[in-house]
């Protein structure tokens, strides 16, 4: 039996997004949900643990933390450490939900920082990107680590010899910062993990050459809010365009659109790194991002995957495997 936990208190619709998604939620057998909230919350439909008080979405991440251990991300983090749920998912304080993961749960042995990895669509299939979020400003090895970390989880998804691009505003081995071209010049010595194709240009992601996008939060946040947004204009269009004669005939295609292209059709970004699985999703995130998250975070459940990506990284840093 696998038991995800969803934090209640997290996000800019919180709870009642969350609230509704569960009327929507149909779990894989052998799976069960635990709700983490504040008292007037409490349902007697799932396992309820009561939280004292939780973490808003404005406030700075560690003074909050300090002041509220008893928030409800930090007792589902606590929950997720003890071992009695196997997974956590919050649509919280992004700041805040990475710090307290670092804390509780602490880094996979060797790795320096957590990146959030949230997956795309390209015209090959998903990419994995990250960071999206977690890491504002990075040096080099923390770039080059962030692609161990994507090859890490594209192998235990398959694919034996990831391919890994760096995001850059040219392909040129000499364009970006020098962080960039520290990094690149790391990630070009052969290695058995992945493949390195080089820089990639934010007009090219989309093309499916690469499993992995390595960048720093800042760029991956925007760049991702971007992608949304204009996938959303894309869609939005589409259907105001449409005849309504037409509707019934292309309906099949619309849904098939939707699926590829709505960020609320992936299961939220897995913060990568920690010694658990934690899935960050969207502050403002619709009850049917809420429900795919949930759902993302008992197939990795259900596959040990956590232990799966410590065994590859513990190849690659030079460490011991984790048992």
């Amino acid at each position: 039996m696998k038991r995800i936990g969803l934090d209640l208190m997290g996000g800019d619709n919180a709870p009642g997004a969350l609230l509704k998604a569960l009327k929507a939620l149909k779990l894989p057998p052998k799976n069960e949900l635990v709700l983490i909230g504040t008292a007037e919350y409490q349902t007697s439909n799932f396992d309820y643990v009561v939280a004292p008080t939780f973490v808003e979405m404005d406030e700075p991440p560690l003074a909050a933390l300090r002041r509220k251990k008893e928030a409800s991300m930090c007792i589902g983090l606590r929950l997720l450490k003890a071992g009695k749920i196997d997974a956590l998912v919050s649509a919280g304080n992004t700041g805040a939900l990475v710090s307290a993961s670092k804390m509780i749960l602490g880094n996979c042995k060797g790795l320096l920082r957590p990146a959030l990895l949230a997956q795309i669509p390209t015209k090959r299939g998903l990419l994995a990107v990250l960071d999206v979020g977690a890491n504002v400003q990075v040096k080099a090895n923390h770039l080059v680590q962030f692609a161990l970390l994507g090859a890490a989880f594209c192998r235990a998804n398959g694919i034996h010899r990831p391919r890994v691009g760096l995001l850059n505003i040219g392909s040129e081995a000499m364009k970006g910062t020098s962080d960039l071209r520290q990094a690149y010049k790391s990630l070009s010595q052969k290695n058995s993990f992945f493949e390195f194709i080089g820089n990639i240009e934010g007009k090219s992601v989309f093309e499916g050459e690469a499993n992995v996008l390595v960048t720093d939060g800042f760029t991956g946040n925007v760049f991702l809010k971007t992608a949304e947004g204009v996938a959303s204009l894309i869609l939005d269009r589409f259907d105001s365009l449409l005849p309504p004669e037409m509707n019934q005939q292309l309906h099949p295609r619309i849904e098939d659109l939707q699926r590829r292209l709505h960020y609320a059709e992936y299961p939220g970004a897995l913060l990568a790194g920690v010694s658990g699985i934690v899935i960050k999703c969207h502050g403002h995130s619709s009850p049917q991002a809420i429900v795919n998250a949930v759902l993302g975070a008992a197939d990795l459940a259900s596959r040990d995957f956590i232990q799966s990506i410590k065994d590859q990284l513990a190849q690659q840093i030079g460490v011991e495997k984790e048992v």
